[in-house]
């Protein structure tokens, strides 16, 4: 039988340290677990990780929150905080989906204070802007390098209307609020 030890060198998977995270609400708990190190890796000098060794952004990321604000008859913006992954993307998609289901609907996604984005938030996006209708209009803002950066590695950036504004954006998308300003 293959233990933890055998597949990972030198390491192994602390299952006693196993803790619930809150991301949102309780409809998204999940688990995770630290990665300790094993007898052999410690008696080398290394020491298992301690909760009081994280770092605060560590211990606690920004907690998850979406929020829709509808500027005029066409444009809404959906403003989202904390981490986009498995959990949380599905509430991005349903009201970006909403928010362009009229033929001329406009809207932007601000992420400028999402901090971390997977896969998965990447495929909605992708699939919101597959589903646009010919007169609807699209834009995300973002600021944070490291989801731009999940933008450019996956090779879609050019895919995107993608600016550092809102108001950018919202000329981009031609809103009413963006031309009168």
């Amino acid at each position: 039988m293959q233990t933890s030890t055998d597949r990972f060198p030198g390491r192994l998977f602390d299952i006693s340290n196993l803790r619930w995270a809150l991301a949102g609400d309780e409809s998204s708990l999940y688990p995770y677990a630290r990665v300790g190190t094993s007898a052999r890796a410690t008696s080398q000098g290394s020491a298992m990780l301690k909760r009081s060794d994280m770092s605060a952004s560590q211990a606690s990321p920004r907690p998850f929150a979406i929020y829709e604000r509808e500027l005029d008859e066409q444009t809404k913006v959906i403003s989202v905080e904390g981490e986009l992954d498995l959990s949380t993307a599905p509430r991005l998609k349903w009201m970006l989906l909403d928010a362009l289901e009229a033929d001329d609907a406009r809207a932007v996604a601000d992420l400028s204070l999402v901090g971390f984005m997977d896969s998965t938030a990447l495929g909605v996006l992708v699939g919101v802007q597959r589903k646009l209708s010919d007169g609807s209009r699209f834009a995300i803002v973002c600021t944070s390098e490291k989801v731009l950066q999940i933008f450019e590695f996956s090779g879609i950036d050019s895919a995107f209307a993608i600016f550092p504004t809102l108001e950018q954006a919202l000329a981009h998308v031609g809103s009413q609020l963006a031309q009168a300003g």
